[in-house]
């Protein structure tokens, strides 16, 4: 029984470190020139990218 209990309270400190770096590394600002990342691409053939311009035309067109 001791095992099981011991398994939950090493599981539970995992998932506690995991959301304090989570914390930690959203109060990280931006390094310099880093803030407005875009990618200047016109598309490739991969649809899955959110940067294919076929995103942003609108149906019917």
């Amino acid at each position: 029984m001791i095992k099981y209990i011991l398994a939950v309270l090493f599981f539970a400190a995992l998932v506690g470190i995991y959301i304090g770096l989570y914390l930690m590394n959203k109060k990280t600002p931006l390094p310099e020139g880093c803030e407005n990342l875009k990618a200047d691409c016109e598309g490739c053939h991969d649809y899955a990218c959110l940067h294919n311009p076929a995103h942003k035309e609108k149906e019917g067109n």
